[in-house]
């Protein structure tokens, strides 16, 4: 706290001082360090923990079980592109306050709730994209709208009721046109790729 104290107040003239990088490398041990013990006493083990770690490993299991084995690559491609955009997304999130993850797998994984980024957002829309990506716009539209809206108004709200997930400077209403945009985005990135690999075969 002095440390911090220091940098925050100390001043040259009329100018706040501004930290050196050594003095922010050691505030933020000092906040990795006090995460990692929270994270023990409160987070790890926890049924809440638990909970995620079952459903990680769980809904992995009932992907392969249900995907389309004729078109895994390109399914892979549109999960893997929705996660690795969701992340960050996250990060930003994150790192502007806007939410926060009480409880994590790993106390050092950033952004901290990989299972939501690459585990159940993807599985998620990569099942829709199976089922309705080459259908009409219009029935994409549909599918991408009703799967946001249960993610936005039912799965958020689920992991902010037992405590994993925290909102300070945000709201769920927010999440839902995302969650759509991002969607179509993908299934358009996904589907370049897609013609341009036909003209090559």
């Amino acid at each position: 706290m002095e440390i911090i104290l220091k940098i925050s107040w100390a001043k040259r003239g009329d100018n706040v001082a501004s930290p050196s990088f050594d003095e922010v490398n050691e505030m933020r041990k000092k906040f990795l360090d006090s995460y990692h013990e929270y994270w023990l006493e409160n987070a790890f083990l926890t049924w809440q923990w638990w909970l995620l770690l079952i459903t990680v490993i769980c809904s992995w299991v009932v992907w392969w079980k249900v995907v389309d084995k004729r078109r895994i690559h390109l399914i892979l491609n549109f999960g893997f592109l929705y996660g690795i955009i969701s992340l960050i997304l996250d990060m930003v999130g994150m790192n502007h306050l806007l939410w926060a993850y009480p409880i994590r797998l790993y106390w050092a994984f950033i952004p901290p709730l990989l299972p939501f980024d690459l585990s159940y957002l993807p599985i998620i829309f990569m099942l829709v994209y199976q089922r309705y990506g080459r259908k009409s716009t219009t029935k994409v539209l549909i599918a991408f709208t009703i799967t946001s809206a249960i993610i936005s108004f039912v799965v958020e709200p689920f992991f902010h009721w037992i405590g994993i997930y925290e909102m300070y400077k945000w709201k769920y209403i927010y999440s839902f046109p995302i969650y759509i945009t991002l969607a179509f985005l993908v299934r358009f990135l996904v589907g370049i790729f897609e013609r341009k690999q036909k003209v090559h075969e």
